[in-house]
């Protein structure tokens, strides 16, 4: 009898801790702030960072025929389609913008406001603007998207992120010299995703760029206001 009770008790206590360890996966919401607290930068390393921006300026003779532009360069959204003359800058069929600024060597940093539909990232000068394509590395294109709630990385395939990563403000630091581009949650200072090994000719000139398809608009953060 005693061993029965024994065997029972240890068999209660088993099932009881793998029903709390299953919640635990399930419990999304608590995977992600654990993520978020995982990713979070330390004072140090976002002054680092901080320490790189710039303030930027979008572009409107590469911008999209569909997408508006504010008369300050500062916000874009997602239009009504309209007459603009072609040229090998402009995009043709995605709708995107690049910035005014181009870097070919240093560190740089910059903050986006995003809305729900939209992807930004780093782009390079040979990298092809006209008719679809992919906004991947293997494009030239380093970015990731906000699309309905949902945000990943533009890899191939593409790499989902947890939504408590989600931003309202998306920083981007550009290491040309290390070859690489992070990503991080501005309201939390979390960091999101960096891509590596970024590949481009020596001197090259390397552009952000915004693409969207929503009618609220996407700003450009200036630096004071971070």
């Amino acid at each position: 009898m005693e061993a029965l009770i024994l065997t029972l008790f240890l068999s209660a206590g088993a099932a009881a801790l793998l029903i709390i360890n299953w919640r635990k996966l399930h419990d999304f919401p608590l995977l992600h702030r654990e993520l978020d607290i995982v990713r979070r930068c330390c004072k140090s390393e976002w002054e680092w960072v901080c320490r790189s921006a710039v303030d930027l300026t979008l572009d409107p003779e590469t911008a999209q025929c569909e997408l508006v532009l504010s008369g300050d360069g500062k916000r874009v959204r997602f239009g009504e389609l309209k007459d603009v003359p072609d040229n090998p800058k402009r995009f043709n069929h995605w709708c995107c913008i690049l910035s005014r600024e181009s870097f070919t060597s240093g560190r740089y940093y910059w903050v986006i406001q995003v809305n729900e539909w939209c992807t930004v990232g780093v782009t390079k000068e040979s990298a092809c603007r006209k008719g679809a394509f992919s906004f991947t590395p293997e494009q030239g294109y380093w970015a990731l998207a906000s699309h309905s709630s949902r945000l990943f990385a533009f890899t191939d395939p593409w790499t989902p992120l947890p939504n408590s990563l989600l931003p309202r403000k998306m920083g981007l630091c550009l290491d040309i010299g290390e070859r690489q581009v992070s990503f991080y949650k501005v309201e939390s200072r979390s960091h999101i995703y960096t891509f590596t090994g970024l590949e481009f000719r020596e001197g090259e000139r390397l552009f952000p760029f915004i693409y969207t398809r929503a009618e609220k608009d996407i700003s450009i953060v200036s630096p004071k206001d971070h």
